[in-house]
């Protein structure tokens, strides 16, 4: 695997592609690496970006302690055979950087976390245009980031490619994420509710859909109550339950069938987030 630190050093990059970028603030797991497995059954050569983006928290958030495990994550690509590593110095790969806005501002970790996505499509960009990749990978629990990221491929007529994994879960259904680390492993554990409760909220909704007498959209906002109550008596507290439209984030309608249940819930000090789509469309 080849340790890249330089920007002028990016041109070695040529020899190999296509080039997979993979975006990431390090301290990876499997739903990292499962990214680069990806991209390499692709008969892609990925390349892993780890920096940690200042722009993307805001006051009182975890910057300073969020975990760096650099040793350990050069150990994990390389045995993943990972061909590329960007190790960006933050005065280098911030000079003269020019700050965007993100859209979807008005939903879900946007309303909570104002300035995040502008943070993370900011840098973002400044890997596009550094490394003009031919794909990027982005995991599917990051959902509003991955729209966000196709939205500027779009909008910017931009070449790259977005290909999103799904989301990787340990055993008892937990949704991988580096701060999953903060959480004791009886923690973990008792935070996989979340994922047991968002396909309960699937399996009500798909209840609802088969019968066309009920109003989705009204039962949607009735279902959301419930579970934030059954989610509060286990200790969480919720930033966001949102059944949503898939396509536009915006909130479920009538007719819909493209649907993600969204959830961003605070437990033991630990912001966490999933989500579930459930598509409620006839065959």
């Amino acid at each position: 695997m080849k340790v890249i630190k330089k920007i002028d050093d990016l041109k070695v990059i040529d020899k190999k592609r296509p080039i997979a970028l993979i975006p990431t603030m390090g301290n990876l797991h499997e739903g990292h690496l499962s990214l680069v497995k990806q991209s390499i059954n692709l008969q892609l050569s990925p390349l892993v970006t780890i920096f940690v983006n200042p722009l993307q928290f805001g006051p009182n958030e975890d910057f300073e302690t969020y975990p760096r495990t650099i040793k350990q994550d050069k150990e994990s690509l390389e045995k993943q055979k990972c061909e590329f590593l960007f190790l960006p110095e933050k005065s280098e790969i911030l000079e003269g950087i020019k700050k965007l806005k993100a859209p979807y501002s008005n939903f879900l970790c946007a309303k909570k976390r104002p300035g995040h996505f502008d943070g993370v499509i900011t840098i973002v960009n400044r890997f596009f245009e550094l490394i003009k990749p031919e794909y990027c990978f982005f995991g599917q629990k990051d959902f509003q980031q991955q729209l966000i990221i196709r939205n500027h491929l779009k909008e910017k007529r931009l070449s790259t490619k977005l290909v999103v994994g799904e989301t990787v879960r340990d055993g008892n259904g937990l949704a991988l994420s580096s701060r999953n680390n903060y959480l004791t492993q009886i923690e973990k554990k008792d935070a996989s509710i979340i994922y047991r409760y968002l396909k309960e909220i699937a399996d009500q909704l798909r209840q609802v859909r088969s019968d066309f007498s009920k109003d989705l959209s009204v039962h949607a906002l009735m279902i959301c109550q419930e579970y934030k109550n059954k989610f509060e008596d286990k200790g969480f507290k919720i930033d966001y339950l949102e059944i949503i439209n898939a396509k536009n984030l915006e909130k479920s309608k009538k007719d819909d069938t493209d649907l993600l249940i969204a959830i961003a819930a605070h437990y033991k000090g630990v912001r966490l987030i999933d989500n579930l789509p459930c598509d409620l469309s006839f065959s």
